[in-house]
């Protein structure tokens, strides 16, 4: 390297740092202009609170609302305490804003409730409140169900030699099983149903008993024991 091109990247370097230390006292200033200014804002606010006549006064409401919603650089806490309230107080009193969210179901427009709002879904689409309980009562019904149907089948133990396939038929068909990701009423549903009633009619065909056919001699069989697995 040229004793030139040293010099010219030294050079360099010193008019960056240069730049970069004024750029840090005009930040500072900055800073502190905007700290001085959000302070005298907070003092305003005081002043309009002990000049209206009630804490929620339609005059300070609107103050209130334009500066939580549109000033994110002046804090809730603060702006609550200037106005003689309570953080969830004023949240409560100037409502809450649009968030240009739409609901998956039905279409309408999500409320900020606060500045750290986010839309009230975890794993899946935003929803708004109604649509979340609906969803939400929907899968505890569905839970409900499930639990109330396994502790019947569990409880629901038959059991009877081999050749006696009336309990087991009348049981399985009572309470057919449902495979992992099968709903109730759907096409896999109704297949797996055609497909209990088959084994039924075979395990029938294996073992006939009718009032005009007497019953074989056979030798005691091992028990049989039907428990649905949820």
């Amino acid at each position: 390297m040229s004793e030139e091109s040293l010099h010219e990247i030294l050079g360099d370097i010193e008019r960056s740092v240069r730049d970069f230390t004024e750029a840090e006292a005009v930040l500072a200033e900055a800073e502190q202009r905007r700290d001085r200014t959000r302070q005298a804002v907070l003092e305003q606010v005081e002043r309009l609170h002990g000049e209206v006549d009630a804490v929620h006064a339609p005059e300070l409401i609107g103050v209130l609302r334009h500066l939580y919603w549109q000033q994110p650089g002046i804090h809730g806490r603060p702006l609550a305490e200037a106005a003689g309230l309570h953080l969830n107080d004023m949240l409560a009193a100037i409502g809450p804003a649009p968030s240009g969210i739409l609901c998956a179901n039905c279409g309408t427009e999500l409320l900020r409730t606060s500045r750290s709002w986010k839309p009230p879904a975890r794993y899946g689409p935003p929803l708004c409140p109604d649509c979340l309980s609906l969803e939400r009562d929907a899968r505890s019904r569905t839970w409900r169900v499930a639990s109330l149907r396994s502790r019947i089948v569990a409880e629901a133990r038959v059991q009877a030699p081999a050749m006696d396939w009336r309990a087991a038929a009348e049981l399985v068909l009572a309470f057919p099983p449902l495979s992992q990701g099968v709903t109730r009423g759907s096409t896999a549903d109704q297949q797996e149903g055609e497909l209990v009633q088959a084994l039924v009619d075979v395990v029938r065909g294996m073992d006939p008993v009718g009032p005009s056919q007497a019953p074989r001699r056979r030798q005691p069989g091992p028990c049989l024991e039907v428990v649905h697995r949820s």
